[in-house]
C-alpha cells in the first residue's frame, strides 16, 4: 500500500490539524477500501498503527486524549468492515505496543492505557457486530495469544497485567449494552424480583457468546507463565471472576472443590519457591 508512508508522515506530525487531517483521510481510506477484496500486508498495518501510536504521542490534553483514543479504537468498529483487515490491524497494534512500550515515559503511560482500553473495547464491538462469529472469535483470541498474551519475554508484563485489570471491564461493556440497567435498591419490596430479571438476562445474552473461548489465553498464561504473580493475577481477576459465574459461564465452585484447589496452588507455590520472581513495574 503506497500511501502509508504518507499517511504515516501526517499521523506522525507535531501539528495538530495536520493530524487530524490525516486521520480523517485514514478513516475515508479504510472505508473504501473495506471490501473482502481488500487486503493489507502486516508491515503496511504497522507502519499505520506506528504513525496512529506519534498521534497519541503528541496528544497532551486530558480530554484531547480520551477524544483522540476513543477515535483510533473507532477505526476498528466503524471504519473497517473487513475481516482481513480487521485481524492485521489488531496484531498490528499489538506489536507496535509491545515494540514501543519501553520508550513510553511516566508523563504518557496512561494515555496508552487509555489506548488499550479503547481499542479492545472497539475490537469486542467488532466480534459483537459480527456476531461472534466462530472463526472469526478464533483468529483474534490466536492474534491476542501471539502477542500481548503470549506470556514471552518480549512482550512487556505490564501489558498483558492491564489487559487482566480491563478485560472483563470492556467484556460486559459490549455484551450488556444494550440491556437496560436501571439502579436497584436493596430496600426496595421488589429489589429481588428485579435482580432475578436483570441476572436471567444476562444469562440469556452471554449464553450466545464464546465467553470461555475470549478468556482463553488467560487460562493459558495461568498455566504457562514463567512469572508467577502473572499466573495469580490471571486467575484473580479473570479466571475467579464472579461475573463468570453470574452468567453462567462457569459452575459455582462448592467448598469442598476450593479447599482441594487450593491445596493444588500451594503445592504448586512450594514447587515455584525458589523461582525468580517479577518485583514490579
Amino acid at each position: 500500500m503506497s500511501q502509508a508512508s504518507n499517511f504515516v508522515k501526517k499521523l506522525a506530525s507535531n501539528d495538530k490539524p495536520t493530524r487530524d487531517a490525516a486521520l480523517e483521510s485514514l478513516k475515508k481510506f479504510l472505508i473504501s477500501k473495506s471490501s473482502k477484496t481488500f487486503s493489507i500486508s502486516l508491515l503496511d498495518a504497522e507502519k499505520l498503527w506506528k504513525g496512529l501510536y506519534y498521534s497519541m504521542w503528541f496528544c497532551d490534553r486530558p480530554k484531547a486524549q480520551e477524544r483522540l483514543a476513543e477515535n483510533l479504537g473507532k477505526l476498528y468498529s466503524e471504519n473497517i468492515n473487513s475481516n482481513e483487515v480487521f485481524l492485521r490491524f489488531v496484531e498490528a497494534f499489538n506489536l507496535i505496543m509491545i515494540k514501543e512500550w519501553s520508550s513510553i515515559d511516566q508523563w504518557r503511560i496512561d494515555k496508552y492505557y487509555l489506548l488499550i482500553r479503547r481499542v479492545l473495547r472497539h475490537n469486542f464491538k467488532y466480534l459483537k457486530s459480527h456476531q461472534w462469529d466462530e472463526t472469526l472469535v478464533n483468529d483474534w483470541v490466536d492474534v491476542m495469544r501471539r502477542t500481548i498474551l503470549s506470556g514471552d519475554a518480549k512482550a512487556p508484563v505490564a501489558l498483558p497485567y492491564h489487559l487482566c485489570d480491563i478485560y472483563l471491564d470492556e467484556l460486559q461493556l459490549i455484551l450488556f449494552e444494550e440491556l437496560e440497567e436501571e439502579e436497584l435498591d436493596k430496600e426496595d419490596p421488589g429489589y429481588l424480583q428485579k435482580y432475578e430479571n436483570l441476572m436471567r438476562q444476562k444469562i440469556e445474552i452471554a449464553d450466545g457468546v464464546p465467553v470461555l473461548k475470549l478468556i482463553g489465553p488467560f487460562q493459558i498464561l495461568n498455566k504457562e507463565a514463567k512469572l508467577k504473580p502473572l499466573r495469580e493475577k490471571c486467575k484473580e481477576d479473570i479466571l475467579d471472576d464472579e461475573r463468570l459465574v453470574d452468567w453462567a459461564v462457569i459452575e459455582d465452585k462448592s467448598d469442598s472443590d476450593s479447599d482441594e484447589e487450593d491445596d493444588g496452588v500451594a503445592e504448586k507455590d512450594d514447587d515455584d519457591e525458589e523461582e525468580e520472581e517479577w518485583k514490579g513495574f
